[in-house]
């Protein structure tokens, strides 16, 4: 690696592509020094890098719980990475995935190999409207697995803590499904996450959180085994 590479990428400097997003804002597509692509949005990661090694963690928590898992729905579906996971970790699972923002979609082909996920479903729309609304547009509106990760840059929609939202999961879960959350957890995030575990507690009666390093993955349903470790 030529030095000049080297010092770009040691400060997160090598840009591959730059996008502009009506959602989003500016969003980068970057190469870091351990060769990952990585996708950023207000200066967060959001695809690829952190992001890839904390869902494996807690998705590989879910995998060993022998939970079954056929469905999965993911709110928030970004550019394919958690997607690419549940793949590996469930071969033949479907996946439905709600996006707002067709650009990231269209990053997720280029950078991210969306295209080569097998049973997958993008619904290109508003996720929140469409579960407080019940406008799930597919045929088995029951799911094993929601994953919820709907931030824009560092913000987190309040209409997705409202109970209307929450009561609208609780419809589509499965009997012995399982409902996580991707909440930011440091500096000032951490009150109104602390405050979003107390109203799912208001919701589901079951309710339980992982602790990563800058993330809390809050996981909720109406049975045991959530993910707590």
């Amino acid at each position: 690696m030529k030095l000049k590479s080297f010092f770009k990428r040691l400060f997160n400097k090598d840009i591959l592509e730059k996008f502009n997003s009506p959602f989003n804002g500016e969003i980068l597509v970057v190469k870091e020094l351990s060769g990952k692509t990585v996708m950023r949005v207000g200066g967060i990661s959001q695809s690829g890098g952190l992001v890839e090694k904390i869902w494996k963690s807690v998705l590989f928590q879910v995998h060993t719980s022998k939970r079954k898992v056929q469905n999965c729905l993911i709110l928030g579906f970004g550019a394919g990475t958690v997607a690419k996971i549940l793949e590996e970790k469930w071969p033949g699972i479907k996946i439905t995935g709600i996006e707002i923002d067709q650009v990231v979609i269209k990053i997720g082909k280029k950078y991210f190999g969306l295209d080569k996920i097998g049973k997958l479903k993008i619904i290109v729309g508003d996720a929140i409207q469409k579960i407080t609304n019940c406008q799930l547009p597919v045929a088995n509106h029951f799911f094993d697995l929601i994953l919820i990760d709907l931030y824009r840059g560092q913000e987190f929609p309040k209409e997705a803590e409202s109970k209307k939202f929450l009561n609208g999961l609780k419809k589509i879960l499965s009997k012995d499904g399982l409902i996580i959350f991707n909440r930011l957890n440091f500096g000032n995030h951490k009150t109104r996450t602390a405050g979003f575990i107390q109203k799912l507690k208001k919701t589901f009666p079951k309710v339980a959180a992982k602790n990563t390093e800058f993330n809390l993955f809050i996981s909720c349903g109406m049975s045991e085994n959530l993910i707590d470790r």
